[in-house]
C-alpha cells in the first residue's frame, strides 16, 4: 500500500463516519425544528434560526460527502499529505474494495451497537411511564433511537452498496487506481 492510498483510506474512514453521524442526528434536528416550529412560542425570529440549524447541519454534511469521501484525492493534494514520507510498502493481500467495505461494516455495526441499548432503555421508559404517545416525553427519544438503530443495520447489511456508490461518484481513475494495489 502507497502513502497516498494510506490516506486516501484514512479520509474517506473519516469522511464516512462524519456522514452516517449526521444522518443519525438528522431525526433529532427535524424533530428539534418541528417542535419549535409548533411551539405556542414560536415567532418569527424563532423560525428563522430553527430553519437555520436544520439547514447548516444539512450542508456541512453534504460538503464532507463531497470532499472527504468523492473528492480524497483533491485533499490530498491540498494538504500535500504525502509530503515527508518515503514510498513504503504493507503487503496485505486484501482488494480496496474489501477493505473499505470493512470499515463501512464496522462503522454500521458501531452504530446499530451503539443504539440498541439507548432503544432499549428509552423503550422500557415509555412502557411504564402510562401514557399517550404523543403526550410521552420519551417518544421522541423513542423514535430517534428506532432510526439510528435501523440506519445502523441497513449500513452493516448493505455496505457492498454503500461501497459501490462510494467508488462510483469517486471517479473512476481514482478507483482503477486503488483496485490495482492490495493492502
Amino acid at each position: 500500500m502507497s502513502i497516498r492510498s494510506f490516506w486516501l483510506l484514512i479520509i474517506k474512514t473519516i469522511g464516512i463516519w462524519i456522514v452516517i453521524r449526521g444522518i443519525i442526528s438528522l431525526p433529532e434536528i427535524v424533530i428539534n425544528f418541528l417542535v419549535a416550529y409548533n411551539a405556542p412560542y414560536s415567532t418569527s425570529e424563532v423560525i428563522f434560526f430553527q430553519v437555520l440549524f436544520l439547514i447548516v447541519p444539512i450542508l456541512f454534511y453534504l460538503l464532507v460527502l463531497r470532499f472527504l469521501i468523492l473528492k480524497t484525492q483533491s485533499i490530498i493534494d491540498l494538504l500535500k499529505l504525502e509530503r515527508g514520507f518515503e514510498e513504503t510498502r504493507i503487503d496485505i493481500t486484501l482488494p480496496y474494495n474489501k477493505v473499505l467495505r470493512i470499515i463501512i461494516i464496522l462503522i454500521g455495526g458501531i452504530i446499530f451497537i451503539t443504539a440498541i441499548p439507548n432503544l432499549f432503555e428509552n423503550l422500557y421508559s415509555f412502557i411504564t411511564e402510562d401514557r399517550p404517545f404523543n403526550e410521552s416525553p420519551m417518544a421522541t427519544s423513542l423514535i430517534v433511537g428506532i432510526v439510528q438503530s435501523i440506519i445502523g443495520f441497513l449500513i452493516m447489511t448493505n455496505s457492498d452498496i454503500v461501497q459501490r456508490y462510494i467508488n462510483k461518484k469517486s471517479g473512476e481513475a481514482e478507483s482503477k487506481q486503488l483496485d490495482k494495489e492490495e493492502f
